[in-house]
């Protein structure tokens, strides 16, 4: 997987590159976070611990429509960090259906120190 963040003040846009697939999305907000992923709108709520940043879903829109609670997708997003590197996990499964989405990984971080 190849990742890209492409970050604004407003918003960030972020491109996944998987094996025959791209999946790019936008994500904004500040209390919650919205991620516009194609006709679909997702709310997060996000929860901090000491170890982790876990973002949990509480809201879906399709094509402005809103997913009924009981079909409301089981995603896990969760984050942490050490020194230089973030490592994450994501799975999605949607009831009837099963998991329909699942990656997990580490991200190397650019060095933020001035080389001079």
């Amino acid at each position: 997987m190849r990742f890209e963040l492409a970050a604004a003040p407003a918003a960030e846009t972020w491109t996944r590159h998987f094996p025959g697939r791209t999946m790019r999305s936008r994500l904004s907000g500040d209390a919650c976070v919205v991620e516009d992923l194609g006709p679909a709108r997702l709310t997060f709520a996000l929860v901090r611990s000491e170890a982790s940043l876990r973002m949990r879903l509480v809201r879906l829109q399709f094509l402005r429509l809103p997913c009924p609670r009981w079909l409301l997708p089981r995603v896990l997003a969760e984050e942490r960090g050490e020194p230089g590197v973030l490592h994450f996990h994501v799975e999605a499964t949607v009831p009837l259906l099963g998991r329909v989405a699942g990656y997990r990984g580490w991200l190397q971080l650019p060095s933020l120190e001035d080389p001079t």
